[in-house]
């Protein structure tokens, strides 16, 4: 398996981090009108450059999205897919000249971006589904702000080796059990695996559902605890493929993983079994933005209406894509009880959603990375 856009290294711009996790998916299709045929009206001939994640975000823009949206808008639309490469190329552009239309980013690289003046504002009178979502996804500045529609995936699931536990997992404090010191594998990456050790801190303490807070609040004590327990992790995964790989061949029995991933796995590897603890869930944030510059930002605006429509957000979550839209969760986790049993699906469940907590990591990101790489991941070593 390739790497997904979660697997990369852990830098200020490169940190969507898929390990094997990966990623990503965009949203659903358009209310304005619904249906696909058409004869594309104003946008007819035009062209649209899409940058996307490559691996299966790519594969399902291609598959559910692109089809349906050239269909109804008579437009072309040329997929630019890659990593973490989208700022660096629209840094390097001309004025005015922009390399992409329309950017699927996260909030590692989509915030310092926006910042940098290098996205626009939308017009959300173009982009009715919005409304779609459920409003705690675009409970952020980026939308509030008008620059972008959030909307998460790779939802931070506990997996493990079923043959290698004597417990059924349940929650992020099972990973401080005595019978699996030692035997934890975690994501090499800080954004992920410092809130895991947060979730455990607060289970521990009998506060389960604070690791968001705890983060926000007391980053130092988080960073204490990770670094007091962090003997109890054998194996650091650099990418979900070296998770997999690792739980099966029995070289760890427990740990964090993205959702994306190991779905995919759970059919073919009877062995290894995943749930998500109701408390504490915190999801990547991805992010459609439109480039300062453009001069097809209509056209684009149009694209992310039918990337949130239900239709194509239905599609997305078949293929194994979180949802955040309620009447596609409903519909697929009818559908698919492995789904359901990874992603939530009821209004309650939508309602609460969290992203990691990204502007707690932001408010001193350089020292976070340094501390993190030289006194938890290498210490001992």
């Amino acid at each position: 398996m390739m790497k997904t856009s979660l697997d990369r290294p852990l830098t200020r711009r490169g940190l969507l981090g898929a390990a094997g996790v990966g990623l990503a998916a965009a949203l659903g299709c358009s209310s304005r009108n619904s249906d696909v045929g058409g004869n594309g009206g104003e946008f007819k001939g035009q062209k649209l450059r899409v940058f996307v994640y490559t691996g299966a975000a790519e594969k399902n823009f291609r598959e559910s999205f692109l089809p349906r949206f050239e269909a109804k808008t008579g437009a072309t639309v040329v997929v630019d897919p890659g990593w973490w490469d989208s700022i660096p190329k629209l840094k390097a552009s001309p004025p005015g000249q922009p390399a992409f239309d329309l950017v699927l980013t996260d909030a590692t690289q989509g915030y310092p971006a926006i910042k940098e003046g290098l996205f626009q504002k939308l017009d959300l009178s173009r982009i009715p589904n919005v409304s779609n979502l459920s409003p705690s996804v675009l409970d952020n500045w980026v939308h509030q702000d008008g620059y972008g529609i959030t909307f998460p995936d790779s939802l931070m699931t506990l997996a493990c080796n079923k043959n290698l536990i004597d417990f059924e997992p349940k929650s992020w404090g099972d990973l401080l059990k005595d019978g699996v010191k030692g035997k934890l594998g975690l994501y090499n990456s800080f954004y992920m695996s410092l809130y895991t050790f947060a979730c455990m801190k607060v289970s521990q303490e009998g506060r389960p559902g604070a690791a968001h807070a705890e983060v926000s609040n007391n980053l130092k004590g988080v960073f204490d605890f990770a670094k007091a327990h962090r003997d109890r992790v054998k194996f650091w995964w650099p990418t979900s493929t070296d998770m997999v790989l690792n739980l099966s061949q029995k070289n760890c029995a427990i740990g964090n993983m993205h959702s994306r991933e190991i779905l995919q796995a759970l059919p073919h590897r009877k062995e290894l079994g995943a749930m998500v603890p109701a408390e504490d869930r915190a999801c990547v944030q991805y992010m459609w933005v439109i480039p300062e510059g453009t001069k097809v930002k209509a056209l684009a605006e149009e694209a992310i209406n039918v990337l949130l429509s239900e239709e194509v957000q239905t599609d997305y979550a078949r293929h194994g894509s979180m949802t955040s839209v309620l009447s596609a969760a409903k519909k697929v986790a009818e559908e698919d009880s492995l789904w359901k049993q990874i992603f939530p699906s009821t209004e309650e469940q939508l309602k609460a959603i969290q992203y990691y907590p990204y502007e707690a990591y932001f408010k001193d990101w350089d020292n976070i990375v340094a501390t993190w790489d030289q006194e938890v991941l290498r210490k001992g070593r």
